[in-house]
Formats: structure tokens, sequence, C-alpha cells
């Protein structure tokens, strides 16, 4: 796949993207809907205004999917989910209009986690994703179909969404970039729900440059969404290449580094020694009890939030539930109030420790999760699925908790070939900082540039 500015027309590579989709997609599953005859209309639509010396649209021609929990007017949107299916919307979602106006040309929605409620992509009734990089392999959730249609090829940019790490750990599993920006950055009208409190929608891209430049887009505020905050949106394209000397980088070795793949060790240590060269000073930092993210967020609020979002479905309508989405949502029924409020509690004292912790630096590094793509494992239920999502979400809860930036980078390969990805958290709304820092790193590397071996 080229890039959307490699100086082909956006038909041409409009052309390449739908044979990768063709190619691809029967042994990932990562494209639910193609929407072909639309894609080569809105790319002849660029091709003609740039032919009359219209080069405006700071999108124009780039080929992107759209996690099938957003509304392309027009188009399904399931969520993964049975009782969906068939529900076209009629009104395109705040970003998605912003993003045709940009130029886009959406090659389609990518399949994802029933219900956008799980990080493995497993359980979703339209079938399983598998990772481009090994197909008996994840590539992470909710928006695995995302991350799986990047990395083939399928597309130069995709719209994510990430409540408890679902653009991140996608991102991170299928070698790609992608951006949970601040809570209220990014309007989620016209996307579906998990939790009011915590829901966002984001960019990814295998470029951190077109991470921003998609970001650039459709940040900004919508009075549509009670969610949204109306404050003034950054020129982050402009930052990208502004100097990284003098900012500081936070590491907490303890937990985020115990414990992880030896490969990952290195390549986070190299990333760190990387920063360094290019001005940046590295502070060691101590976040506290941050691995109580865990406890409360994914196992008492999103629950809980979960439950309340899909009460009268899960009583109407269980037969319909994939069973770990099911059972899941279910718990949430027995969360109690008084844990739901300890919960939000604790919250509030780590993003006070956190706040103190960001006026010592300007971003903090960690790994994306502890290793590379698992193998899938169909119908993992119960405490086993608890175990594994605290191994995938182990490092992406605090800051969904938190509410600040996150953005995974990929940063290098595992043993069995498989990427590894590192995250950048930065201060509430500083999404610009994360994306200057994610940028200088790829100037440096090319782990970026690796695509899997399409299948013959």
């Amino acid at each position: 796949m080229t890039d959307h500015d490699d100086g082909r027309t956006a038909s041409h590579n409009t052309r390449l993207a739908l044979a990768a989709i063709d190619a691809w997609n029967p042994s990932t599953k990562a494209m639910l809907t193609v929407t072909a005859d639309a894609a080569l209309a809105a790319a002849a639509a660029v091709d003609q205004r740039q032919a009359n010396g219209d080069w405006s649209g700071l999108l124009a021609g780039m080929t992107m999917s759209i996690k099938d929990c957003v509304d392309v007017g027009g188009v399904v949107t399931t969520a993964g989910s049975k009782i969906l299916a068939g529900n076209v919307s009629n009104r395109d979602a705040f970003i998605v209009e912003r993003l045709k106006r940009a130029g886009a040309v959406i090659v389609g929605k990518a399949n994802l986690h029933e219900w956008v409620f799980g990080p493995t992509s497993q359980s979703t009734h339209y079938g399983p994703v598998r990772n481009p990089w090994d197909t008996s392999r994840i590539p992470g959730g909710s928006s695995g179909g995302s991350g799986a249609s990047l990395a083939a090829g399928m597309c130069v940019g995709s719209i994510g969404s990430d409540t408890g790490g679902s653009i991140r750990i996608p991102a991170a599993l299928c070698g790609v970039a992608g951006l949970r920006p601040s809570i209220g950055r990014i309007s989620c009208r016209g996307s579906v729900p998990v939790s009011a409190l915590y829901d966002t929608v984001g960019p990814m891209a295998k470029r951190v440059s077109d991470v921003a430049r998609i970001f650039a887009v459709i940040a900004g505020h919508d009075p549509e969404d009670p969610i949204s905050e109306d404050r003034p949106v950054p020129n982050v394209v402009a930052d990208l290449d502004r100097t990284v000397a003098g900012l500081r980088i936070g590491i907490q070795r303890r937990w985020f580094f115990d414990g992880l793949a030896p490969e990952l060790t290195a390549a986070l240590d190299h990333a760190i020694a990387l920063y360094r060269s290019l001005g940046v000073k590295i502070v060691e930092i101590d976040l506290g009890d941050v691995e109580r993210s865990h406890e409360f967020l994914a196992f008492k609020v999103l629950l809980a939030d979960a439950y309340n979002v899909h009460k009268e479905r899960l009583e109407t309508r269980p037969e319909d539930f994939g069973p770990d989405v099911y059972s899941r949502a279910m718990l949430g029924k027995d969360v109690k109030g008084h844990e739901y409020a300890a919960a939000l509690r604790w919250n509030e004292v780590f993003k006070q420790r956190l706040r103190h912790v960001f006026g010592t630096v300007d971003a903090i590094l960690t790994p994306t999760l502890p290793f590379g793509a698992p193998a899938a494992e169909a119908g993992l239920q119960g405490e086993a699925w608890f175990v594994a999502i605290r191994g995938i979400t182990r490092f992406t809860y605090c800051w969904s908790f938190a509410g600040t930036p996150a953005l995974s980078v990929p940063c290098g390969f595992d043993a069995k070939g498989l990427p590894l990805g590192m995250q950048i958290a930065t201060p509430w709304f500083d999404e610009s900082t994360a994306l200057r820092l994610g940028h200088a790193y790829q100037k440096l590397t090319r782990h970026h540039e690796h695509s899997p071996t399409c299948p013959s």
C-alpha cells in the first residue's frame, strides 16, 4: 500500500486499497462492509479537484477504514452485534462529516469486538478478526479491524474507539500508531457507547504524522455532544517537527517494566537512549498504586457502565449476545453503589498524583502491552478471560481512567517477529506533545515501515 501523498492519484491509491482488502480480508476478517463504489467516487472527486488546481483538504485522497461502531450515513453500523444487523445509519457521525470534508476516502467499516466491549476482537457475530502478522493470533481490540486493516494495507488511516485501551492495544499488536485523545477532545456523537464517562474516538495510522493529520481534522467542539469540551485545538501538524530537546519524559520501572518480553525491554531502553540523544531529559517518577486502575476501572466501573447501556437488551435478547460479552456485562448488575463510588474516589486521588507528576515531566513512557500478539483462543470465558484481560490491558487502563491522551507507537518486534508497542502519555489536552515525541521517534526508526507478507 502506498502513502496517500506519494504523488499518485487518489483513484490509483484507492484501487490499491481495495485490492488489499480482496487479498487480505478472507484470512483476517478485518472489514465488515466495503464501500468500493462510494470510495472510488470520492477518490475521483479528489482527483478532479486537484486537476482543477484545488489542493485543499488535509486528508485529500487518504484511504480510511471506520470502526463499525461509528456511523457513516447510508451504511450499516453493527458494533459487531447480531442485534444491530441491518441498522443503516441515516446520518454521518460528527467525525465522519469532518473526514469527508477534508477529502478522506472511506473504503468501508472495520470489524471489532462485539458491542465495543473486549480487547481481543474474537467475540463478534460476523467472525473473529485475525492479525495479519500471524493469522493464528489476535489483533487486539476492540478496534481489531482497524489495526488489522492498517497493517494489511487496506487503508492509510483508520478511526477507532477507546474506552479501556481499544485503540492502543490493536495499534501495538498490529504494528501501527494509535492515539486515545483526552476525554472531550473529539466528539463521540454517532458512535455506539460503552461508558459515557470514559469513551473516546481517535485516529490510527502507520505513521504518527498521519495520526496527527487525522486528529487535526476531527478534534474540536461539538455542541450536540454533552461531553465535548469547547477549547482551542493546537496546530498539531505544524508542531510535529518542533524540537523535542528540553522535554522531560518520566519513567517508572516498577510495575510498568516488570515481566516484559525481553525484546520489549530492549526496545524501550533503546527508545530512551534515542530520546536522550535528542536532548530529552529522562526522569524517574512514582505513580503510587497505579496498578489498582485495573481493579477499579475494568472490574467495577466499566462492567457497571456496560450493564447500564445494555440492560434492556440483556434482559430481552440474551441469546443474541456472544457468551463472553453477555457474561461480563451481566457482572455489572452486581456492582454495588459503594463500590462504584470507591472507584471514582480512587481515581480522583490518582489524578491528583498524576497532576503532581506532570508538574515535573512533559510525558510518561510505558509499554503499551507486556508482549506481542497472543494466540487466538475462541471461547475464552470466566476466570480465564479475566486473567487474559489483566495482561492485555495492564498498561492502558490508568490513562483511560485519568482521561489523559496516550499514543501507542510501534517500537520493535518480539522473537516471533510480532510487533511491539510503546505508549506515550501526556497531560490533559496536550496531544501535541505526545504526537511530537512519537514523530521524533519514528524519524529515527523504521519499525512502522514494515508490513506483513500478503497471503498468496
